[in-house]
């Protein structure tokens, strides 16, 4: 009777248990969780991570800048011939480049595949022209944002899907053990006639 629906827990009929009862009301509540809540929290998850992720990302536009560099070494087009994987389009360069104060400093960046020595490069530095990472692009932050949302949503449901199943393994170990009861109290009395 379980496969059909599972309406027959809902209906008044002296079959049903109030464990049966408990059980439809954790699988109403196990669906509705999973389609309103899980949406809503990795949205906000999503959300919440992008946000964040794009206040981090102005923090670092504030604290650097770009200078142009010239490049100290060529960087071959083929980049096994360095020694790292083909089909990568930066690898690390020297370059060089003047700070704000007027001091010359080098440094290594990644720079683009087939790059000629002494071409001009963007250097990303810090306020002193020390040498700093680009920062976080758009596309970044909302890479992180998706991951996040998505990684919620995904854990959200295994632990609502596991709430469901352990709690179902203890309804049916309670409704195993009340029937078990029962049938020790009325099993005896079914094999005699009455006299």
């Amino acid at each position: 009777m379980q496969h059909i629906g599972g309406r027959w827990r809902w209906r008044r009929c002296p079959l049903r248990r109030r464990w049966d009862v408990l059980d439809a009301w954790l699988g109403l509540l196990t669906a509705l969780a999973l389609l309103l809540g899980v949406p809503a929290v990795g949205l906000s998850a999503g959300l919440a991570t992008y946000g964040a992720q794009r206040v981090e990302r102005a923090e670092q536009l504030a604290e650097r800048r770009t200078l142009t560099g010239r490049l100290l070494e060529p960087v071959p087009a083929d980049p096994s011939a360095t020694g790292f994987t083909a089909g990568i389009d930066r690898i690390p360069a020297k370059v060089r480049w003047t700070g704000p104060d007027g001091q010359r400093h080098t440094g290594t960046i990644d720079v683009e595949t087939g790059t000629r020595k002494g071409a001009a490069v963007t250097v990303w530095t810090y306020r002193d022209g020390r040498l700093a990472d680009p920062p976080m692009t758009t596309a970044q932050a909302a890479d992180d944002g998706v991951a996040a949302g998505l990684g919620t949503g995904m854990a959200l449901v295994l632990a609502l899907l596991a709430v469901r199943w352990g709690g179902r393994r203890y309804l049916d170990r309670v409704r195993l053990a009340e029937w078990e009861r029962e049938w020790a109290r009325i099993g005896p009395r079914w094999g005699r006639s009455p006299i």
